[in-house]
């Protein structure tokens, strides 16, 4: 963290408060209530082609859920996140799965320091990105691509608005119903915080961002109008 200058952007957690043991484990607790973090995995496993001498890192790991069903696929998973009670989180299941193949940072996306681990072969970052402003995005993106052996792969899925500006609100105001829908009020609540205080982006811009911070993007799906995956490459 002390090595980058002090005009770099402070990363910090926007929006909820997971630096908070409570909301961490909260945090687990609800979302295990809505995603299937197995099957998630599997995807990535099968979209990404990793296979069992592969190392990958996930950048926002949270409390595990899809670092630790990954670590089943491959050689090492280099969990990384800003907040230390969410690594506590996911230490804690590791141990109980007698998951030892895992290794835990606390940093952000900014401040991870890869240098001397060799290039890795994998990258995935799950509702993560948008905590960074969309300049600090790219800078983040360059970091992961110069970690990445050549032709390596990237994972990248979050909140992506693909809607009209004009249709801002009604697109909004229909994700936090469609939240409350599958996972209850505070995920709701959470949603909000998440429109208001994070930084989530257009589509367009995130595609520009990738490309021009040495990705190809391989594909592109989009889940529920703002839930955006990207497959890419390192050129």
């Amino acid at each position: 963290m002390k090595n980058n200058p002090n005009w770099y952007y402070e990363e910090k957690q926007p929006g909820v408060d997971y630096l908070d043991p409570e909301i961490a484990q909260t945090y687990d607790d609800e979302h295990q209530k809505f995603r299937n973090f197995p099957e998630e995995a599997k995807k990535i496993v099968k979209v990404l082609g990793i296979k069992p001498d592969d190392t990958v890192i996930d950048f926002g790991c949270g409390t595990g859920g899809i670092a630790l069903n990954l670590a089943k696929y491959c050689n090492k998973v280099i969990c990384v996140d800003i907040s230390r009670e969410m690594l506590d989180v996911l230490e804690n299941k590791a141990k109980k799965q007698n998951i030892n193949n895992i290794e835990t940072y606390h940093a952000g996306f900014l401040t991870y320091n890869h240098k001397g681990q060799g290039k890795v072969d994998k990258i995935v970052s799950m509702a993560a990105l948008h905590h960074l402003p969309d300049f600090w995005k790219s800078v983040a993106l360059f970091k992961m691509a110069e970690i990445l052996k050549p032709g390596g792969k990237l994972y990248l899925f979050d909140v992506t608005f693909t809607f009209n500006i004009q249709d801002h609100q009604k697109a909004l105001e229909g994700m936090i119903k469609t939240m409350r829908s599958a996972a209850g009020d505070s995920m709701a609540d959470e949603t909000e915080v998440h429109i208001r205080d994070e930084f989530s982006t257009y589509d367009w811009i995130m595609e520009g961002l990738l490309e021009k911070t040495g990705f190809s993007i391989d594909f592109k799906e989009t889940e529920s109008g703002n839930l955006v995956e990207y497959v890419c490459s390192k050129l």
